[in-house]
């Protein structure tokens, strides 16, 4: 079913869009856990959002979208709620399976929602509003480590030290600004002060977060970056390569001095910022880092495998992990990687087609030279999330991630039903 990209014809309802997708998307930095499900501001005004598009007659989706997942829900349900307690000789929870459902039912309304932005030329709004959001807490969690806010350290600080933002955990608050990172790397016009500002303050939040899963990936994106910036190049000039060469033997010169006052420089920074201490091990020893100070996933990641191993090809649906997990280990967590939470959940077979074509949107979601600029740049950013949420899915359970299926949704549209799309 072809998909085209229908402009909104009423300015009137242009303005009112961009400016709630704006909002939507300045709080997508926000989430809270009540009633065992976690929430988001984004969450009522996303559904406020979809009232808005069906009224206008604004609102499509693919029939086969819809029929996967309603399909999927009836089989995973009827799985969790009746096959797995026998099987696992344990007691069926309906609210547990609807409480995890309800996480399902939520994130699919996102990746709706994603492909109808970037069908209706709103995903510009979005970038801007998630990327202004993030700086902006970014800001706020810097300056509490200078002066203390009462009200405000308390909110933002897990164990009155790592920065969490508006976000219940240090870890996922860090991938969500190494995805702020990537837009303001790829994002233009934008003043080139401005821009270096608000790296440092996202930079400096990351650090601040104490996540050490989250700097290596800093790293690992950041070379992605480069890489795909050297390949582009359409010609080098004998003195681009010239000053190239330059520059790099300067890094290579100055490196012994550095290493000098690593120590000292370090510990500058951990004085200033005490949580900097669990990322310095990542510089002075890697192997530590990545075992020790509760960063340890070998045991959660085990269970996980055995969980998988007794049910690998439908899973144990929703509701059961932790139950299970219990017949395993004898405090039980979620799995803290993406891939093996799906696949004890979904079973191996659903999780690697699911995978698969997450894969597929970001190999069609190339930049295409007939397009504007605007329209390439978008669909490399929404590339680049879609990419840190891969990686960071390695060390972090993302499966409900509300920003991944949204931009999931944006990224589908742009690979699969369209081949211009122009922004607003």
């Amino acid at each position: 079913m072809a998909i085209n990209s229908l402009p909104l014809e009423r300015k009137g309802d242009t303005s009112f869009l961009l400016i709630i997708v704006f909002v939507m998307s300045l709080f997508l930095n926000q989430s809270n856990v009540l009633f065992g499900i976690n929430l988001s501001l984004s969450d009522f005004i996303i559904v406020g959002l979809l009232v808005s598009l069906i009224m206008k007659q604004e609102l499509e989706l693919p029939l086969a979208h819809i029929l996967v997942f309603s399909t999927f829900s009836i089989v995973i349900l009827f799985y969790s709620l009746f096959i797995i307690p026998n099987q696992y000789m344990i007691a069926a929870n309906p609210l547990a399976t609807l409480i995890d459902y309800t996480k399902l039912l939520v994130v699919f309304l996102y990746y709706t929602i994603g492909f109808n932005l970037s069908r209706l030329k709103l995903t510009t709004a979005f970038l801007k509003g998630f990327v202004i959001g993030a700086v902006g807490i970014g800001f706020i969690g810097i300056l509490i480590s200078f002066v203390p806010i009462p009200y405000l350290s308390s909110i933002m600080l897990f164990g009155e030290s790592r920065l969490i933002g508006f976000m219940n955990d240090p870890n996922f608050f860090a991938v969500i600004q190494c995805c702020a990172l990537s837009i303001l790397l790829r994002m233009k016009p934008l003043n080139s002060i401005i821009r270096l500002g608000a790296i440092g303050i996202i930079v400096l939040s990351i650090i601040s977060s104490g996540s050490k899963s989250a700097v290596i990936l800093v790293f690992l994106y950041c070379g992605y970056f480069l890489i795909s910036k050297a390949t582009k190049l359409k010609k080098i000039t004998p003195l681009k390569a010239a000053s190239s060469l330059v520059l790099v033997l300067g890094l290579l010169a100055i490196i012994p001095t550095v290493l000098t006052y690593m120590d000292e420089l370090m510990a500058i920074i951990v004085n200033r910022f005490p949580i900097f201490s669990r990322v310095e091990l990542l510089f002075t020893d890697f192997s530590s880092a990545v075992s020790d100070g509760g960063s340890g996933r070998a045991q959660v990641w085990e269970t996980a495998v055995h969980i998988i191993n007794s049910s690998p090809l439908m899973g144990i649906g929703l509701g059961n992990y932790i139950p299970i997990a219990e017949q395993f280990v004898h405090n039980p967590n979620v799995a803290h990687n993406t891939y093996l939470q799906l696949s004890a959940e979904w079973g191996i077979v659903i999780t690697v087609l699911f995978f698969v074509y997450v894969s597929s949107t970001l190999i069609g979601s190339k930049p295409i030279l007939l397009e504007n600029n605007q329209a390439n740049q978008n669909r490399q950013i929404i590339r680049d999330i879609l990419i840190i949420f891969l990686i960071a899915s390695v060390s972090i359970s993302l499966n409900n991630a509300r920003i991944f299926w949204l931009v999931l949704g944006m990224s589908v549209f742009q690979s699969k039903y369209t081949h211009s799309v122009n922004e607003l």
